[in-house]
């Protein structure tokens, strides 16, 4: 078993005045560089936060695919300090803004309960998925638009959209913040070999870049005649060097094993322990200066 990501699209921590890079696994997924404002409604797409029990505040994307369920990444929503396996953040500390593209409005919902996908883990074993992909239970429904999710993935070269509410810039301005508008850019799938570097499992694929810091867990979309549905999960860049703006890698929900599992938890919920093998971190020095405060003023 060897280290499989060199860093995630990374999750956007801030502690009062400070914001930083949260580690979780190699390193979560980040915002959207070289976009624009939303101009137009993605109906579902949430702002979702996370309170840490340090205090921090951790920020990711989601989508509502049901009045009570958020899709999101496994990496946003999950803690890997209780050795060996990673374990679900408490519910209660989850929280998210629907039907707005300004983080600061919508609809405020509240987690009752996570369930990460059973088989996801960071260090993969061959012919293992990944499967960053976690549903978060809220505690009541929510009245509004719900993301559809495509029957198919984007064929290479096709186009699609990534949106969230990740940096805009990378290294970003000091002070450093994140965006209060949904961004959005226009992207296309590139062969899987475009993001060799984030070693892609079964049930991913590689996009053109612009996630950065804070645009974990949103969706890539593409369009169908129902409207924009969601194609992918935002998981992790595929360099070892902080750069946001190269190929990206997503988690497909159209892969058949996940559906299904989204299904069975819908219908009738039950916690299943992970059954990945421990996360392996790399000791090398430059990979832990990835991880540096990106401010502390």
């Amino acid at each position: 078993m060897t280290p499989l990501f060199t860093r995630s699209m990374t999750v956007v921590v801030t502690s009062l005045t400070a914001v930083v890079a949260l580690v979780v696994g190699s390193s979560p997924a980040s915002a959207i560089v070289g976009g624009q404002d939303a101009t137009q409604n993605y109906p579902g797409v949430a702002s979702l936060t996370i309170a840490l029990p340090d205090g921090r505040t951790a920020w990711c994307g989601a989508s509502l695919i049901h009045p009570k369920w958020l899709l999101t990444a496994a990496h946003c929503v999950s803690e890997d300090a209780p050795a060996p396996t990673p374990v679900a953040v408490p519910g209660g500390t989850v929280s998210a803004r629907v039907g707005s593209a300004d983080r600061t409005a919508g609809v405020l919902v509240t987690g009752r309960q996570v369930y990460l996908h059973p088989d996801w883990m960071w260090g993969a074993l061959a012919g293992r998925p990944v499967s960053d992909l976690a549903l978060v239970e809220l505690t009541q429904p929510v009245r509004a638009s719900i993301t559809l999710i495509s029957l198919t993935l984007l064929g290479v070269g096709d186009p699609g959209r990534l949106v969230g509410w990740g940096l805009t810039q990378f290294p970003p301005p000091q002070p450093v913040t994140i965006p209060v508008t949904l961004q959005q850019r226009d992207t296309t799938r590139l062969p899987t070999n475009m993001c060799a570097g984030g070693s892609p499992s079964d049930g991913e694929f590689c996009v053109d870049g612009g996630a950065c810091y804070g645009d974990s867990g949103s969706p890539a979309l593409r369009r169908s005649p129902l409207g924009w549905a969601s194609i992918g999960i935002t998981s992790r860049e595929t360099t070892a060097e902080p750069s946001c703006g190269g190929p990206g890698i997503y988690t497909d929900p159209t892969y058949a094993p996940f559906p299904a599992w989204m299904l069975q938890m819908m219908r009738k919920p039950k916690l299943q322990p992970c059954t990945c093998p421990p996360t392996i971190y790399s000791t090398d020095n430059a990979r832990k200066n990835l991880f540096k405060p990106l401010i502390t003023t």
